[in-house]
């Protein structure tokens, strides 16, 4: 019995190591869609950088979803947030991607609408990202890019 219990004692041990060590890691990239409002308030906002990915929804033709470019902006803000954490105290708070754009591929051959793009007008884009940015600024969110 009492051999059981070291065991099981160790494995705790070993489990609750693992997750402090990877909720330490894990915590510097946050999803503000994931937070309460205590802890977006508890942020370094000194120290952190605000990423808001972005890109239209559009056809990529008959093999592609026309989502290929949200992934391809997920992947690029995971490594961008990546590089920003590696710097020691920074926190990176991740936007849900806004999946809009103003001017999709198939305008290049002509056609304005196309199954698959989903386009929106240049200014209801600029107002979309404008708001936020006001939103986040008297927040208190820094509007400028992190300097060492």
């Amino acid at each position: 019995m009492k051999r059981y219990q070291r065991f099981s004692g160790v494995g705790i041990l070993l489990a609750t190591v693992m997750f402090l060590t990877s909720q330490q890691v894990a915590a510097q990239i946050l999803r503000i869609g994931e937070m309460n409002t205590e802890q977006i308030r508890a942020l370094n906002l000194q120290k952190t950088v605000l990423l808001i990915p972005g890109g239209i929804l559009e056809e990529h033709g008959p093999y592609l979803p026309s989502y290929t470019d949200g992934y391809a902006d997920d992947a690029y803000t995971r490594e961008l947030a990546k590089a920003i954490v590696a710097r020691p105290g920074w926190t990176v708070v991740l936007f849900p991607q806004i999946p809009l754009g103003n001017d999709p591929a198939n305008t290049i051959g002509g056609k304005t609408v196309f199954p698959g793009s989903y386009p929106v007008r240049m200014a209801t884009l600029r107002a979309i990202y404008m708001d936020l940015a006001n939103e986040f600024g008297e927040q208190g969110f820094p509007m400028d890019l992190p300097r060492s």
